[in-house]
């Protein structure tokens, strides 16, 4: 059975991962993290009546003008407030709605796949394409990525994100990233390519991900997942926590 204190964390990730060098605002209404650069902000615990969605929608856009917001709540009335106020839901691939999951057991072992981290810019490229291969973007989306790619592979080697490719038979397959906090990690970016779907590459991304959490001593795995993605979870031993929402603003 899942603890209170990993249900907590898979509901809001954000306010439990490590924000070395990040701006924090934790209030009574919400938490916010301000991506260094402020060109981000993630907002979730989310703790306000609706009628007071426009005026939390307008101090979190005040904390960064410039930035673009996700928040993320399992409170139904808050997303149709928020939508009221200006807030919209993301762009694709990611929907409106998903699952937050967590687990603190082992996943069944894979055998066949090899998987390392990803140490390199040419690494980070090579699971840049499979995730713009693998998932429903936009072309104008694809582009801005691309043309994004080192900026963010700066950021990323700085920052406490750390992520993994996995092989068959030698081929570059899939790619996964996660993000370490006190009490485990939160599984976030897995993708596969479509042809080499149903052959355990997210499965043993999933492993070795458990594998850093035991390492680092937080035995535990949280992550957001959508329709596709939650069976598979679900039979590496993840229990869904609560069915949550996110939405996001554009900068002022």
């Amino acid at each position: 059975m899942l603890s209170a204190e990993l249900r907590e964390f898979a509901r809001n990730p954000a306010a439990y991962l490590d924000r070395s060098g990040t701006e924090v605002v934790d209030n009574d209404r919400y938490f916010a993290a301000i991506v260094p650069g402020g060109k981000y902000v993630n907002v979730c615990r989310l703790r306000f009546a609706p009628e007071e969605a426009p005026a939390v929608l307008a101090e979190v856009r005040g904390l960064a003008p410039s930035a673009t917001g996700s928040r993320q709540t399992d409170a139904p009335e808050l997303v149709t407030a928020l939508i009221g106020a200006g807030a919209r839901p993301p762009q694709p691939p990611l929907d409106i709605e998903f699952t937050a999951l967590a687990t603190s057991t082992a996943p069944p072992t894979v055998d066949g796949i090899e998987v390392r981290r990803v140490e390199s810019f040419v690494d980070y490229l090579a699971g840049l394409e499979i995730a713009l291969a693998a998932e429903q973007f936009t072309e104008e989306a694809r582009a801005r990525r691309r043309e994004e790619a080192e900026a963010n592979y700066e950021r990323r080697k700085s920052g406490p994100s750390m992520e993994w490719l996995a092989s068959i038979d030698g081929e570059l397959v899939a790619h996964a990233r996660a993000f370490p906090g006190l009490r485990g990690l939160l599984l976030d970016g897995a993708a596969t390519m479509p042809g080499a779907r149903g052959r355990g590459a997210y499965r043993a991304l999933v492993g070795a991900r458990w594998n850093e959490a035991v390492r680092r001593g937080t035995p535990a795995l949280v992550v957001q997942a959508g329709a596709m993605s939650r069976p598979i979870l679900e039979r590496c031993g993840f229990e869904p926590v609560c069915t949550m929402y996110e939405l996001e603003h554009d900068p002022q």
